[in-house]
């Protein structure tokens, strides 16, 4: 008798049933579209800012010496100390090892170029361009044991005219930050020698390079006045072989803070000391923060006029059906019967429009996706219990109302026609 009375009921009114599962299927909708968006988009964001540079610096622990007498600073010795080329691998190892998405070692030194007049000081810089790392002891037996990285998976935003160094062992071949080209009136192609000396000083013990000039690389930044080749040319040019200056580090933070990168590389490679970026990690974790309470925020308003449509339906359907109401209580029923009677069609109406909202949500998540953030958007399904749940709550919440007022009906006034 219930559900005959049920299905007479919703079939009775399909115009006012239709605009309140509209009006679910809106809220749902925006609500499964904002929460996929903010699921997925968290870490593609994330990959987004990884494009812009490392934001994790391991740099040697050194002893820093202070000097001066009684009363009177002179300042500071810092001893030199490097990181072990052959200890790299390590970082690979820890516990996040899967959110480091590369990383490049850095040997520096200062080399002539050009003679008399014309000679000029410049940074040299070696690192990884594209280089395979053999993980010695992997962190588990299903990770692979060879990981490619360098300053191409690091810092894609380098522009750079004519090409990168694409292979690991090229000794010949160099990068130029646009302003040594100018300086120099280097092109693209052009063969530059370099110096360097054991005792910069007295200009003893000399080392000569010739290097070609593969590209011309521009970032707005430091390596703008600097030479780029591989590490192996910086280690055989100074005799630091095995030894780098510091290590960038690109990694992931949205499942853990990058402090905890940092910690777990110390543990790994004991003489190190991890330094984060804090601008660059302040700034990201900050603008992920500030796209997850906008999008929190408009889904609370979509729910809230979501509701207020289902609130509407429901309180114009108990209007029209007062005397209906006032007939079934006249016959016996009880206020229970009812309220069963108006929370089993908010019921339905919220699964129906919940399920139709979720449908829609995936769509309108792909289209904010690709507009917004130019990514795709990963479908989950786990969004399915909670799309229909929050769906099936805001009708029976908005429902509320329009019930206590169904049960308040007199059957004697109301079949009075009064």
């Amino acid at each position: 008798m219930f559900l005959r009375i049920l299905w007479k009921s919703l079939s009775k009114r399909k115009s006012r049933i239709a605009i309140a599962v509209i009006s679910v299927i809106m809220g749902a909708a925006i609500a499964t579209a904002l929460l996929s968006v903010s699921l997925d988009v968290g870490e593609k964001v994330g990959y987004e800012f990884r494009k812009y540079g490392a934001n994790l610096m391991v740099v040697p622990e050194s002893d820093t010496i202070e000097v001066g007498f009684p009363g009177v600073d002179f300042g500071s010795v810092t001893e030199q100390r490097y990181i072990n080329e052959s200890d790299l691998w390590k970082i690979k190892t820890i516990f996040w090892r899967n959110n480091v998405l590369g990383f490049a070692p850095i040997l520096y030194q200062v080399v002539s170029i050009g003679e008399g007049e014309d000679e000029q000081n410049v940074v040299l810089a070696g690192t990884y361009f594209s280089k395979d790392i053999e993980i010695i002891e992997p962190y588990s037996s299903n990770d692979p044991l060879i990981f490619n990285t360098g300053i191409q998976e690091i810092s894609p935003w380098w522009k750079v005219s004519g090409n990168w160094i694409e292979d690991q062992n090229d000794t010949t071949s160099s990068m130029v930050g646009i302003n040594v080209a100018e300086k120099l009136n280097l092109e693209i192609g052009d063969t530059l020698t370099i110096r360097y000396y054991a005792n910069y000083e007295e200009l003893t013990n000399e080392t000569v390079y010739n290097l070609k000039v593969k590209g011309i690389v521009e970032t707005d930044g430091n390596e703008d006045n600097q030479i780029f080749v591989n590490l192996q040319v910086a280690q055989d040019l100074t005799g630091r072989n095995d030894k780098v200056h510091m290590i960038q580090v690109s990694a992931l933070c949205n499942a853990c803070p990058v402090d905890t990168f940092a910690e777990e590389i110390e543990g790994k490679i004991t003489y190190a000391e991890a330094r984060t970026v804090k601008q660059l990690v302040s700034a990201e974790m900050n603008i992920l923060g500030k796209i997850e309470d906008m999008m929190f925020l408009v889904t609370i308003v979509a729910l809230l006029a979501s509701a207020l449509g289902v609130m509407t339906t429901m309180t114009t359907s108990v209007i029209e059906r007062q005397k209906e109401i006032g007939l079934m209580k006249s016959v016996g029923a009880e206020d229970k019967k009812i309220v069963s009677l108006f929370l089993s069609e908010a019921s339905i109406i919220g699964v129906i429009g919940g399920i139709f909202g979720y449908i829609i949500g995936i769509i309108l998540s792909q289209f904010i996706g690709l507009s917004v953030f130019n990514t795709s958007i990963t479908p989950r399904f786990e969004i399915i219990p909670i799309a229909l749940g929050i769906s099936v709550g805001i009708t029976l919440l908005a429902s509320a109302l329009p019930v206590r007022r169904a049960t308040k009906i007199e059957p004697a006034i109301v079949l009075r026609g009064e």
